[in-house]
């Protein structure tokens, strides 16, 4: 019985991230947030132009490494 009880709370330990995990987005969605977020922002893709730049503005730079493609390719 006992190990029967946890076997079935080992179970729903299983299921609580599925059961609050964000749905995913439709395709049309997922287009239109990547156009957004890629227009929306001058991007540099130079680190050192980038870090000259906030020296002449006094602005932040935010360095986002990623991999694979923002257009959702990868």
């Amino acid at each position: 019985m006992k190990r029967n009880l946890l076997s079935l709370a080992a179970l729903a330990l299983l299921a609580i991230p599925q059961a609050s995990a964000i749905p995913m987005i439709k395709g049309d969605e997922a287009s239109y947030r990547v156009r957004e977020l890629s227009t929306g922002i001058n991007w540099y893709t130079n680190l050192p132009m980038a870090l000259q730049e906030s020296a002449r503005t006094g602005k932040l730079v935010v360095w986002i490494h990623m991999l694979g493609k923002i257009d959702g390719a990868t």
